[in-house]
């Protein structure tokens, strides 16, 4: 199928600053292509002695359309030749045209193809071009008038020339417009253009500002966690500190093997101090370089961490995975929107009566991996289901609630990751559904 489009546009793309330049393109080549058809058909029409254009000016004309052919093509393969081949194109148009003007005699309309050519000359070339057309024309007209015989009247070159003056004199005012329209709109793109870069940049700020208050909220529920987690190995720790100090105190003999097994019991509360603090650590890691890792190991240290909510909510969390890929993307934020989720769902589990369950599952296609966390709440009102992704939109004001978590969640995935984070309602209660690229 042909590409006219292509064909217009010389197989070049052009930007919004690039718009009259376009224009140009798909001009001069309709008409190097209507130059070309033409030709063609009056070498035919000669050829059957259906129009008598004579032998000199049926070569004339096959050369016409053969160079016009090479110019067409020369434009697809040199862009920036344009101005060069318009000039090559209005020459070769004036040559043929006067050969047509002097081996013509009884072509009363030969006259035409100089104002055609002129025309042609301001909107394709501009001012300078169509000022040396219509000057060329002219000069051409008076020689040929003087030196051979026209078969036109004075009257008729006199109303050629002024033709040609008036002419030159209206496109000319018309061209100059075009061109002062032409800045104006260039002009008006690049402030609009700088307006937009702007308004772009003042949105990633905003939005890298709330994620950052987004990340700051949930750091503090991290550290909360990590306080209840650290309290029963802290306390343990401090009872068996406080009965050996006592011990020693009270002068009591101290076996070997009660003491090995008191700092036995030291070391292994430390131990899960130590694990705690390696689980927190990628969660507070701000690197913004992507990294290659498994997701399957990903989604079970999310779940680790929050493992001491998890528990004090009395919440069921069952992880299915059908991953056996790794992928490349940003690691420390995958976990922060997973965490959120998943937090988000304990909180809404946390108003049920029921046994409280929260499914994740892990599963992939040929070029996606994919996220299902799924709870059994009852699901999301249908009426705000469409606008829990919106900044500072929030169910929980009265638990001091931002509404950016989950903004902050599908801004992570979407923009940052290249993925998508989507939420429906099951038989069971609320699903998120987190895509991502392979």
């Amino acid at each position: 199928m042909i590409n006219l489009q292509n064909i217009l546009e010389s197989g070049h793309t052009f930007n919004d600053h690039e718009l009259p330049l376009k224009f140009k393109f798909r001009l001069i080549n309709t008409i190097m292509i209507i130059i070309v058809l033409t030709s063609i058909l009056f070498v035919t029409l000669n050829y059957f002695g259906l129009a008598a254009i004579g032998d000199f000016h049926t070569k004339m004309n096959l050369l016409f359309a053969i160079t016009n052919f090479i110019f067409i093509l020369w434009l697809r393969h040199a862009r920036e030749r344009y101005d060069l081949i318009v000039f090559l194109m209005l020459l070769s148009a004036i040559i043929n045209f006067t050969s047509a003007l002097i081996t013509i005699p009884n072509d009363e309309f030969r006259i035409m193809w100089f104002y055609i050519t002129v025309f042609l000359a301001f909107f394709a070339g501009g001012l300078r071009y169509g000022y040396f057309t219509a000057i060329a024309s002219i000069t051409i007209i008076l020689l040929a008038n003087t030196f051979f015989d026209l078969n036109l009247s004075s009257l008729a070159i006199t109303t050629a020339i002024t033709g040609l003056f008036i002419l030159t004199l209206t496109v000319r005012v018309y061209t100059q417009k075009m061109i002062d329209l032409e800045n104006s709109l260039l002009a008006l793109n690049d402030t609009l253009h700088s307006k937009v870069k702007a308004g772009i940049d003042d949105i990633r700020k905003k939005d890298e500002y709330m994620v950052q208050q987004a990340r700051m909220a949930q750091m503090g529920e991290m550290i909360a966690m990590i306080a209840h987690q650290w309290r029963q190995p802290l306390a343990s720790i401090a009872t068996i500190s406080a009965n050996i100090q006592l011990d020693l105190a009270l002068d009591k003999e101290i076996k070997k093997e009660a003491l090995e097994h008191d700092l036995e019991a030291i070391v292994n509360r430390t131990a899960l101090l130590s694990k705690t603090i390696d689980d927190f650590r990628n969660f507070y890691n701000t690197s913004n370089q992507k990294n290659k890792f498994d997701l399957e190991n990903t989604i079970e240290q999310a779940i680790e961490i929050l493992s001491p909510a998890i528990k004090h909510a009395d919440v069921t969390v069952v992880f299915s995975s059908d991953l056996h890929t790794e992928i490349v993307s940003f690691e420390s934020e995958l976990i922060q929107v997973i965490m959120n989720i998943i937090k988000n769902a304990i909180d809404v589990l946390k108003t049920k009566e029921q046994s409280r369950k929260i499914h994740v599952r892990g599963y992939q296609d040929e070029r996606s991996a994919y996220i299902l966390i799924e709870d059994n709440g009852g699901g999301i009102d249908e009426k705000i289901i469409d606008r829990i992704f919106e900044p500072y939109f929030s169910t929980k004001k009265e638990k001091n609630g931002m509404g950016l978590g989950l903004y902050m969640s599908q801004l992570i995935i979407n923009e940052h990751c290249k993925g998508k984070l989507t939420v429906h309602n099951s038989s069971l209660g609320a699903a998120f559904a987190i895509e991502l690229p392979i």
